[in-house]
């Protein structure tokens, strides 16, 4: 499993050793600390040195001298830790959960406890299917403490769908390789040149753009199919062939509701208003929007470009009387914080204009108390990502998932196993073509939460499709 530790040794050994004395009778607080033995430090250096050099059987041996001949020690639940890794990275995935046994019980405070059961975890599922038949699914995904959570979400996702694609006999068996990130974007290109080596059908993972930019970079490198579930970053695919974005990046977003504008709707005179945000989500999702609405021929009668979200509650004064009255439709791209205040302004302002006009919008007008209101304009947007908790299919996720992490599935949960079953009903289906080329061909892919359709692109085009009418808000499309 690919690491990069970034800490130095004495910060840690002092987590440990308050973690150690906070847990003594106050009597014994000031008469006990945990030994700090030079030998010991010396010998966790080299045995990172080594782990980072990707000398994993001279790691390994280093970190069981450590653990052998220094067995309680400040570095003891790093050496645990980093043999167990060692082995993992040496396809020896009991021998690293023989390390972890009963680590949460021997540690209960360490600071490395959630990663020490995540990787326990992985080895265990990476351990089911060895044979030679078996095709390895690349994953990456940070262990970082401040990430661990999430990673943790998305991993029981991606878990959840290669044991339903394993448990049907008539399937390939999958194993999952994982490769830890933490270290970002070196980090990350190590692990995918290292999966690559591996020669894995696909590489799925990372939660933020910039580990994506740099798995693409090497996925192009090594011809490997990466694929990311979360990145929205609209540059991530350019001139790719192998990478694939499943989350629509913003203006892919816009064009895709302007198609559903102009060719399901059949609005053919729009006026597009947007504020300034500080990430840009609005301006690329109308030059998305902007771009393709044009293309397909309809009239862009008005293009407002405010300074900011609070320009959005003067739209009536900002905005000459009979400004909306010549268009079908207008376009207002949301990236607020605070959505349910700035809807109301809207439709306020709107009131006092008192257009005949319909209001479409971005995944920012989600779900809002205000149907009513918004019914009056037969409010529509688009959005990424929806799901509809009364279903079976998600009832039945829900359950494997509480009895897999006891507690309930996110966003990153739902949308890990999207993804994943999405790649691993893709794999299946290969015949002549290469994967690369199946992704960008296949049908629309339906999830618990996620459309993925390629539509020949490296970018999902899929949205979901919701309207408030009748002080209700539904799912049209």
């Amino acid at each position: 499993m690919g690491v990069s530790i970034r800490f130095t040794i004495s910060n840690v050994f002092s987590l440990l050793i308050w973690a150690t004395v906070a847990l003594l009778p106050a009597s014994a607080r000031f008469q006990y600390v945990i030994p700090s033995i030079l030998e010991a430090e010396s010998l966790l250096d080299v045995g990172l040195q080594q782990f980072e050099n990707g000398n994993y059987t001279d790691s390994g041996a280093t970190f069981d001298r450590l653990l052998s001949d220094f067995p309680t020690n400040q570095a003891t639940t790093t050496a645990i830790l980093l043999a167990a890794k060692s082995a993992y990275r040496r396809d020896e995935f009991e021998r690293a959960r023989t390390y972890l046994n009963g680590f949460a019980s021997k540690y209960p405070s360490s600071g490395f406890l959630e990663e020490a059961r995540l990787l326990d975890a992985m080895a265990l599922e990476a351990n089911k299917y060895r044979t030679e038949d078996a095709l390895n699914l690349g994953i990456i995904l940070s262990l970082n403490t401040r990430e661990s959570a999430q990673t943790q979400g998305m991993f029981n996702g991606i878990r959840l769908a290669v044991d339903r694609h394993n448990a049907d006999s008539r399937n390939r068996p999958v194993r999952m390789v994982f490769r830890d990130i933490d270290g970002g974007a070196a980090a990350t290109r190590r692990a995918m040149r290292e999966l690559s080596a591996l020669g894995v059908s696909a590489v799925i993972g990372t939660l933020f753009s910039e580990e994506a930019l740099a798995a693409a970079e090497e996925a192009e490198r090594s011809k490997t199919v990466f694929i990311a579930p979360l990145a929205t970053d609209d540059h991530l695919v350019n001139g790719k062939t192998y990478t694939f974005q499943a989350n629509p990046s913003m203006r892919v977003r816009g064009a895709a509701m302007a198609r559903f504008a102009v060719l399901g709707l059949r609005l053919d005179s729009i006026a597009v208003i947007l504020a300034v945000d500080d990430r840009k989500i609005s301006e690329r999702q109308a030059d998305g929007f902007l771009e393709e609405a044009s293309r397909l021929g309809a009239t862009i009668s008005m293009v407002s470009v405010l300074p900011n979200e609070g320009s959005l509650f003067n739209l009536s004064e900002a905005l000459p009387a009979d400004t909306l009255n010549q268009v079908n439709a207008v376009y207002i791209p949301l990236a607020s914080r605070n959505p349910v205040a700035t809807v109301g302004g809207i439709l306020s302002n709107l009131d006092r204009m008192n257009p005949r006009i319909r209001v479409i919008g971005n995944e920012g007008w989600q779900d809002l108390p205000q149907k009513a209101h918004a019914s009056t304009y037969l409010t529509t947007y688009g959005d990424e990502f929806w799901f509809d908790p009364a279903s079976e299919s998600y009832l039945q996720f829900a359950r494997s998932y509480r009895a897999l992490a006891a507690n309930e599935p996110d966003r990153l949960g739902v949308t890990g196993y999207d993804v994943t079953s999405f790649l691993l009903d893709t794999l299946g289906g290969i015949e002549e073509q290469s994967l690369a080329q199946s992704l960008l061909t296949r049908e629309p892919f339906q999830g618990l939460g996620l459309r993925i359709h390629f539509e020949g692109s490296n970018v999902n085009q899929a949205l979901f499709y919701l309207r408030y009418r009748d002080n209700l808000l539904a799912l049209i499309r």
